[in-house]
Parts: structure tokens; C-alpha cells; sequence
């Protein structure tokens, strides 16, 4: 990541003129990843007595 791109005065981060987040995304690198696919769930958290606890 570029550091050049947060400007920071008097403990504040100006905002940013450009486009983006100031990140480059490697295009063919998410494609190809993509052809693997993923098994993403949602995580079930639960506390000590077993109840469903909150995100």
C-alpha cells in the first residue's frame, strides 16, 4: 500500500482527492482465484451454556 496516499495534519487524516482507496487490485489474480471458488458459512458463535451468542 502507498503510505503517500493518508496525509495527516494536526492528528487527522485528510481526505483523499483521488478515486479509490489507494490500493491497485491485481485483476487477473481475483480471476483466477475465482475459478476455485470458496465454502464460506457464517460462524455460530455460542456461549459457555450453549445459547447462540451475538456478532
Amino acid at each position: 500500500s502507498n503510505k503517500e496516499v493518508f496525509h495527516y495534519a494536526d492528528g487527522f487524516v485528510s481526505i483523499p482527492q483521488g478515486p479509490g482507496l489507494g490500493i491497485e487490485v491485481d485483476e487477473a489474480y481475483v480471476i483466477e482465484r475465482a475459478k476455485e471458488g470458496h465454502r464460506w458459512r457464517n460462524p455460530v458463535w455460542r456461549h459457555e451454556d450453549g445459547s447462540v451468542a451475538e456478532w
